[in-house]
Order: structure tokens, then C-alpha cells, then sequence
């Protein structure tokens, strides 16, 4: 008998405590935000800070989820550095006739924040070539575009490259009006730098004192070199 009450005051218990439920669990530490160190030290050799390396490598090691509060990646230039391949379905335009437009351009660093890229394509007007000059301001997060085109015609692109805590980027950027075979012409549109594999570029023209209109999207493919670098 003696033992029967034991166990019916130990299941008494623990009714008991169940009844008033566990004990609170200890939240855990909130994440610490990615921040930026303070300061811009250059680095031979690069266009951006050691202090945007830093954050970039500290983002690419990153385990855990990105927070809103998480500093926004710093766009690094040399993502542009490569061979790209292009396809493209031309609507008719002062640019040119309708059709498809295919080519290959060649990014290549020239020194600090200066990078020059060369374009070989073709369209329904024949074949022709683009000569770029890229220019990167890493304190203003701005981007310089000055493309010269055999068909007669240049086009400086220009704008600020902003991103978020991802480490998607979008080069939003216009032109001043430029002037081919006699119509003056205005672009805008946005670079939008979402893989280490490709980008798209979205584009609208205004011809005259005419709206802008889109010119559609054009996906811009990395081509890897032999051993897949």
C-alpha cells in the first residue's frame, strides 16, 4: 500500500508540472548584420577597397540567411571581365532594321577602374563592331559606358550600380541624346547583374521628342574558358 502511494503522489507530480507547463526556453542570440568596416584603403590592382573585398568575401562565406538589416554588397567591376555571347531579337528602330542581332563581346581590365570591352556581332544591316570604354567610380557606385559603334553612331551610358543585401546589382543608366543618320535619339533602360553566369539588359528608345518605347530584353551569357574558368 505503502508503494501505491508513492507512485500516485510521483504521477501526482508531474500532472502538476505538466499542468503548469515547461520553464520558458532561452531565446537565442539574435544574428550579428553584415557591416562595413569603415574607410576606403586601396588595393593594387583592383577598383574597389579593401573594406568592400572584405564585406564581398564575408557575404560569399555567409551560412546563415541575409537579414534586412544586412549592408548591401559592394559591386565589384571585374565581374565584367570575360567573353560574352549575345542573341537578340531586334525590334525596327533609328538602330537599325528588325531581325535578329547575335555577336561576342570581350571585357578586359585595362588598369584601376579603367576596362575596355570589343563587340563583334551581326544583324539584319550586315555585320558590324562596338568598342567600349568602361569607367567605375567605387565611392559614388557609378558606371561609365562610352560605346562606339561602326554604324556610325556613339552612345555614353551612364549611372549609378545599386544593390542589395542578396548581392544582386542593377546598373540603371541613360544616354544623352545622340544623333543617327539625322534623328536624334535618347535611351535608357537597366543592366540587371543577378547571376556569375549571365545578365539581362532591358532597353527603351525615344526618337525625337517621341515617348520611349521598349526595345525588349537581351540575355547576356558568360562563356567559360577550358576547365570551366
Amino acid at each position: 500500500m505503502k508503494a501505491l502511494a508513492i507512485v500516485a503522489m510521483l504521477i501526482a507530480a508531474a500532472v502538476a508540472v505538466l499542468a503548469q507547463g515547461a520553464p520558458p526556453a532561452t531565446p537565442a542570440p539574435a544574428p550579428t548584420p553584415l557591416t562595413r568596416a569603415p574607410g576606403e584603403t586601396p588595393v593594387p590592382g583592383k577598383c574597389v577597397f579593401q573594406q568592400d573585398l572584405d564585406l564581398i568575401e564575408a557575404r560569399r562565406t555567409l551560412t546563415r540567411t541575409t537579414l534586412n538589416n544586412d549592408v548591401p554588397v559592394p559591386f565589384n567591376p571585374d565581374y565584367l571581365v570575360g567573353r560574352w555571347t549575345f542573341n537578340y531579337e531586334m525590334p525596327e528602330s533609328a538602330l537599325g532594321p528588325a531581325g535578329q542581332i547575335s555577336g561576342t563581346e570581350t571585357i578586359q581590365h585595362v588598369a584601376g577602374c579603367l576596362y575596355e570591352g570589343a563587340t563583334q556581332a551581326k544583324g539584319p544591316g550586315g555585320a558590324f563592331t562596338v568598342k567600349s570604354t568602361i569607367v567605375y567610380d567605387p565611392s559614388a557606385h557609378y558606371m561609365v559606358v562610352l560605346e562606339r559603334d561602326s554604324r556610325g553612331f556613339e552612345m555614353l551610358k551612364t549611372g549609378r550600380v545599386g544593390g542589395d543585401s542578396g548581392g544582386y546589382f542593377t546598373h540603371h543608366w541613360q544616354t544623352p541624346p545622340f544623333t543617327i543618320k539625322g534623328k536624334r535619339v535618347r535611351l535608357k533602360g537597366g543592366s540587371f547583374l543577378a547571376s556569375p553566369a549571365n545578365y539581362r539588359v532591358r532597353s527603351e528608345i525615344a526618337e525625337g521628342d517621341g515617348s520611349f518605347i521598349s526595345m525588349g530584353t537581351v540575355w547576356v551569357e558568360r562563356q567559360t574558358a577550358a576547365g570551366g574558368k
